[in-house]
């Protein structure tokens, strides 16, 4: 009987003490996590290298090569000039017959056309003034040479069988004092640029009042 009651007393005494382990709480001021962030830090903040700035990133580099912008293209190649066109002959009194056309007057002036063609198969040029004197049949100069009128021209071309001409001038008797020469049985022409004459038989022209000029071929 005495065990019996010493046992039922400790049961007593264990249930005077409060609510049963599982439902008991533990008071005080809660607990912390050590790796809570600092208010108003950026997230990860906590995980970046102490005291180092963020990188910026470097910008890529743009492609290079023959054809990046900015490139300079070769330059194109220069086309070769053609060569030089030959220069055509000058007319030779080989090459040339002379004719003297017939006077024409006006106003007192008379003009005579001496006439040259190009008797070659190839053109040929002529430019400036014929020489020209009237001969006498032993083939003396009658008065003087024609002298230069007018200014010179540009050069001439003949093609072949294409004539030219330039023309002698005098006067009409009577129109100036001085009277004038006798008729002439030869006209010596030497053409334009050439040391070599040609010689036509021919009464014409009877050069009055001591004018006589030649202009340029054309």
């Amino acid at each position: 009987m005495a065990l019996l009651s010493a046992a039922a007393a400790g049961c007593g005494h264990g249930s005077a003490s409060g609510s049963p382990a599982s439902a008991t709480s533990t008071t005080g001021a809660p607990l912390t996590s050590s790796a809570t962030a600092t208010p108003g830090a950026p997230a990860g903040a906590a995980g970046d290298t102490a005291g180092g700035a963020p990188t910026e990133p470097t910008e890529p580099t743009g492609p290079t090569g023959s054809g990046a912008p900015g490139s300079t293209a070769p330059p194109a190649a220069t086309p070769e000039a053609p060569p030089p066109r030959a220069a055509t002959a000058r007319c030779t009194v080989t090459g040339l017959r002379m004719t003297l056309g017939r006077g024409d007057p006006g106003a007192g002036n008379i003009y005579y056309p001496i006439d040259f063609t190009n008797t070659t198969s190839r053109a040929c040029t002529l430019d400036g003034f014929p020489g020209v004197s009237l001969l006498r049949g032993d083939g003396t100069v009658i008065g003087r040479p024609a002298v230069r009128r007018g200014a010179g021209a540009a050069t001439v071309r003949l093609a072949p069988g294409q004539t030219v001409e330039a023309d002698l001038h005098t006067l009409n008797e009577g129109v100036k004092s001085g009277g004038c020469w006798r008729a002439p049985t030869l006209i010596m022409v030497y053409p334009p640029g050439s040391t070599d004459s040609m010689t036509l038989a021919t009464s014409n022209p009877v050069v009055c009042g001591g004018t006589f000029d030649v202009g340029a071929v054309h």
